[in-house]
């Protein structure tokens, strides 16, 4: 033994000493072929932890020990290892070095974990307590730290006993001599936290008590600059923050204080104030009730705003304490009621854009940027007057200024690009202005602005496409900037996209340079790029269309599957983002492209997103580092990799594009997908799950279409029709899958995308694709709207009761809920009252003067969609329906006074109460809704709501008072649905002989021409309907000159 010893520290040693890779090399081959490959290397290694008089032998072998210990352990003698057992510890005891004493209470540790389960180390806990109870410094060290890397492995001993373990730590977190004593003690008890539980009052109550001194222990590593181990803590309270049991809710607005107090210390490093920022994001994320309870969003934003006037460092990846305040405000504005966000910030956003200091300046578009996200609403309603500021910013003679109204612009472009591109008038000249700016930053950040507001402009482009399209193509070709080409590429992607088929006249100019950057691939700056094109090649795609498109699509397809082989996540959802694109311009002209790029996009689906990171045998001791961290756990030997993830979501899109454009090519591969797909509604990742749900009803609807349905679908459940076997498998299958998945799902807008999903289905399968699944669906709709869904459920549930303001993302998920309420209410009809009567009072809460403008306008949108569905069904709530709509028709918000006009309209005629004694009062709710608004759709309803009063009860209408008006209404502008309601009422006036009608004909005939010669107005059997009274007048009344009038063409 003694000769394994002495081998076994020589090699040890000159790997300890090693100054080169060969020595290392020659080391580490020795110690695993020849002492590492028996048990005897376990006594051996303690033995010269005990005994070698270098301190990086013994940490060495401290190192090596505990990777043998999971393999040999087990096959050592009890008897030695009693006496190996007690070897460990006293080490533990005698170690003076701080490094040697963490890597043998790991050691230790690792030992333990095979042991104390079987209850074969009866001492240790003993050894514990007697070592932290010592009146010896470097003994309570020892004890604490032993107890930190043993706590996951002894939890259950120790929460068992928690009354001690607190008193105990009490002592320690205090301890007069050993700041390290007092450090680990709040790292032990970071670990502790995890294992409480939410119900476990006592033991809440004793957590609670102590955070005043892990604040102190906090504190004094700030001030003493040791930052290494002020992160350790600074992450035990992150923690807290994140557990069910609610630790720190009694000190939380302390402890917002400390935390703000410490990021806004200009003096203190960076690294410091970005930690203690950190802990305020989370807060709002985690504690979001809490903060509203405690009142603290002002006093936080308070402190927050002069934060983010602070100069922000030139790497733009680089966190700052200024950057890290922008975040803190975002995680309050997406995390809480804009209503209480939005009316704090704005005094600061207005109040620091006349500031003279440009940082402050920045700061009013920074803080602006950021809470658009989440207070998309209460801003488009205030548009008009807070563009002008973003304006004002996009013209500051300071870069950083005009650099955050260029990030401001692409906020609110981004979060609502109908509402912007209105203003593109003002906006995009002072944006093309930008991008002649000297500074490079400006012009990438302009680029970007330009990117999002393209995105929603749409027809509107053409004034300005060949202006854009010189300043982009100039600026590709002259731009030395990665970043800034990127940009300009991605922008030329948006361009097209608006600009459809008037961007063909670019196209033979611009798609060539396209494909040269598609080739680049030697660095990353080439793969940036190569991908940004990839992306605007298929935008480009779409818009010219397949003829024009043709030539270059096998060039670009060799390109695309090439870069699937490039190493790079990024680079293949860009190719599976062009498939897409190319399937949905070629159809099943792609076909012959499925061979190649299917079965890679199916190994992307099966890709695991987890890297396995591989701890190296040999450990340079020469740099004096400690390893004890970078052991911690062997980083429990995996990551998360979110670049696959975000691949595999874009791999999942694909395959549902794919089927649905090639159909019948696609049958391969139809069930390796699906089961892929169905794996992944259960991913980690709530992109994939969105994706993956979105796909199968992509499926479903394809395998319907395919399967050529006879005739339109019937309402009513159980449906009294069938459909293809295959479509009734699918159904079987996803249905109640999905309905599973989303009754378990934690994300808001992954259950807003299932409703939506189940909305698109339904209405074209109709009521078979819930035929078997109705209550369950129902089920699932109500508990959203009784707000008890899991992904309702706040992280700090039940400190905050109000329900009056709701965050954005709760709006989507109520918006999309109503919409398959109304969905059902269609497929279902009539007998669909038994729920209706149901979700009725939840979801008219909706409709209150603090509610948000999505949700009243939801609310009554939904009832009125509702009501066509249910038909007659809805005559019980006839009085409370009239009330609310009548009321709703006067609300300051123009949506939703036209979803009012609607909704009355079709429960006049659909209610078996007669409402006739009501029409005086309907008909001047509705008066004002035919006059000076600026939807279209407000007018178009208010004429269909006009119709539907008399078709169901002619003689209680003044039509001598009321047709002119409507009349002058006509033609619809937008809404052409309601084109089905508004001739409805033309043909029966013509056929009762109206005078008003007799004496107008030459408007009504002027509204014929209009309406017939566009073939999106009318429904086919209305538009037959209105030629043959064309003809009738005509034959009847040949005064008219019908014959010789635009109309001819249909007598």
């Amino acid at each position: 033994m003694e000769q394994f010893l002495a081998g076994l520290d020589d090699l040890l040693t000159k790997l300890a000493q090693a100054q080169d890779s060969e020595t290392i090399r020659t080391a580490t081959s020795a110690l695993n072929t020849q002492y590492y490959a028996s048990s005897d290397c376990v006594p051996a290694l303690i033995e010269i932890i005990a005994r070698s008089p270098h301190f990086q032998v013994r940490q060495l072998a401290a190192v090596e020990l505990r990777k043998r210990i999971s393999k040999w352990w087990s096959q050592i003698q009890e008897a030695v290892k009693v006496n190996l057992r007690a070897q460990l510890l006293t080490i533990a005891l005698n170690e003076q070095n701080d490094q040697v004493r963490h890597a043998v209470a790991r050691v230790i540790s690792s030992v333990a974990s095979i042991d104390m389960p079987d209850e074969k180390w009866p001492t240790l806990l003993n050894f514990l307590h007697e070592s932290c109870a010592s009146q010896t410094a470097s003994h309570r060290e020892i004890g604490i730290y032993c107890l930190y890397t043993l706590f996951e492995v002894i939890a259950d001993f120790f929460m068992n006993n928690t009354v001690s373990l607190f008193e105990m730590f009490s002592k320690l977190i205090v301890d007069p001599e050993s700041k390290s004593v007092r450090i680990t003690t709040v790292l032990v008890l970071g670990k502790l936290s995890e294992f409480v539980d939410s119900e476990d009052k006592p033991t809440i109550k004793m957590f609670r008590a102590i955070i005043p001194n892990m604040v102190n222990v906090l504190e004094q590593c700030i001030k003493d600059g040791d930052e290494e181990n002020a992160a350790q803590i600074f992450e035990v309270f992150n923690t807290l923050l994140m557990l069910d049991a609610p630790l720190l809710n009694e000190h939380l607005a302390q402890l917002i204080d400390f935390f703000l107090t410490v990021g806004g210390n200009a003096e203190l490093d960076d690294s410091i104030r970005v930690f203690a920022l950190s802990f305020l994001m989370w807060a709002a994320i985690y504690k979001q009730n809490k903060i509203r309870n405690l009142k603290l969003v002002g006093p936080i934003v308070e402190r927050l705003m002069p934060i983010g006037t602070e100069e922000d460092p030139e790497d733009v990846d680089e966190d700052s304490a200024s950057r890290l305040a922008y975040k803190v405000l975002n995680a309050l504005a997406t995390n809480i009621p804009p209503q209480q966000v939005f009316p704090v910030v704005m005094p600061f956003v207005l109040n620091y854009i006349q500031n003279p200091n440009p940082n402050y300046r920045k700061a009013s578009m920074m803080a602006f940027a950021v809470t658009v996200e989440g207070c998309t609403e209460i801003i488009a309603s205030k548009l008009n007057e807070l563009l002008p500021l973003v304006c004002t910013g996009l013209q500051d003679p300071e870069i950083i200024v005009r650099r955050a109204a260029c990030m401001a612009l692409g906020c609110l472009a981004e979060e609502m690009p109908s509402d912007i591109s209105e203003h593109h008038q003002a906006l995009l000249p002072l944006v093309f202005s930008l991008m002649n700016d000297n500074n490079t930053e400006v012009i990438k950040h302009a680029c970007n602005a330009l990117d999002a507001i393209l995105e929603g402009l749409g027809a509107d482009i053409i004034q300005y496409l060949q202006m854009l399209m010189e300043k982009l193509l100039f600026l590709l070709s002259s731009s030395g900037e990665t970043e800034t080409k990127a940009t300009v590429i991605a922008a030329i992607g948006s361009a097209a996209h608006a600009a459809g088929e008037a961007f063909q006249p670019y196209f033979n100019e611009v798609l060539p340079r396209i494909v040269q950057f598609m080739s680049l691939k030697e660095t990353s700056d080439d793969q940036l790029l190569r991908g940004v094109a990839t992306d605007t090649a298929g935008s480009i795609a779409e818009a010219v269309g397949a003829d024009l498109f043709r030539p270059y699509v096998q060039n670009i397809m060799t390109l695309a599957v090439e870069q699937l082989y490039l190493d790079s996540p990024r680079l293949r959802e860009c190719s599976y983002a062009l498939f897409s694109n190319l399937a949905r311009v070629f159809g099943e002209e792609f076909a012959p492209f499925l061979p190649t790029i299917v079965p890679e996009i199916l190994n992307s689906c099966k890709a695991e997103e987890k890297n396995e990171t591989v701890l190296d045998e040999e450990v340079d001791l020469t740099t004096g580092g400690d390893m004890d961290d970078d052991l911690e756990d062997d980083f429990d030997n995996f990551n998360f990799n979110s670049a696959i993830a975000d691949e595999k979501e874009f791999a999942v899109d694909a395959l549902g594009e794919l089927f649905a454009n090639t159909k019948s090519h696609f049958m391969p591969y139809v069930e390796v997908s699906l089961l892929e797909l169905q794996k992944l509604t259960s991913h980690l990742y709530d992109g994939v799950r969105k994706s993956a749900t979105q796909s199968l009803f992509t499926f479903l609807k394809t395998f319907y279409l395919m399967s050529n349905p006879a005739s339109p679908w019937t309402p009513g459940v159980p449906a009294t029709y069938a459909v293809h076997e295959n479509v009734q498998n699918l159904i079987n299958s996803v249905v109640p899958m999905t309905l599973e998945l989303w009754k378990e799902e934690d994300d808001r807008s992954t259950v807003a995308q299932t409703c939506q999903e189940f909305v698109t289905a339904l209405r074209l399968m109709g009521p078979i694709l819930i035929s078997d699944s109705l209550e369950d669906v129902a089920q699932n709709l109500l508990e959203i709207f009784q707000k008890k869904s899991i992904c309702q459920q706040s992280f700090d549930d039940g400190d905050y009761d109000e329900e009056d303001d709701e965050i954005e993302s709760e709006s989507l998920l109520i918006t999309s809920a109503g919409d398959l309420v109304a969905a059902l209410c269609e497929v279902v009809g009539p007998s669909f009252n038994k729920y209706f009567e149901v979700y009725l009072p939840l979801i008219c809460k909706y409709y209150k003067p603090n509610k948000t403008q999505a949700e009243r306008s939801m609310a009554i949108g939904c009832l009125g969609e509702c009501i066509v569905g249910i038909k007659e069904a809805v005559t019980p709530h006839t009085e409370r329906l009239t009330q609310l709509f009548v009321k709703a028709c006067n609300d300051e918000d123009e949506l939703v006074r036209s979803n009012a006009a609607f909704a009355l309209g079709c429960l006049t005629t659909n209610t078996q109460i007669d409402l006739s004694p009501h029409y005086p009062t309907l008909l001047t709710t509705l008066s004002p809704l035919f006059s000076n608004q600026t939807l279209p759709n407000t007018v178009d309803n208010a004429a269909g709501a006009v119709a539907r009063l008399i078709l169901a009860h002619p003689n209680a209408v003044p039509l001598d008072q009321v047709l002119p008006t409507f009349t002058n209404a006509l033609p619809l502008k937008a809404d052409f649905e309601e084109n089905q309601p508004v001739f409805d009422c033309i043909f029966k006036l013509f056929n009762a002989s109206n005078p008003f009608v007799l004496n107008n004909l030459p408007q009504f005939l002027h509204i014929f021409t209009q309406v017939l010669s566009d073939n999106e107005q009318l429904k086919e059997p209305t538009r037959i309907h209105l030629i043959e009274l064309i003809r009738h007048l005509n034959s009847q009344s040949p005064e008219l000159n019908i014959g010789s009038s635009e109309l001819a063409r249909f007598l």
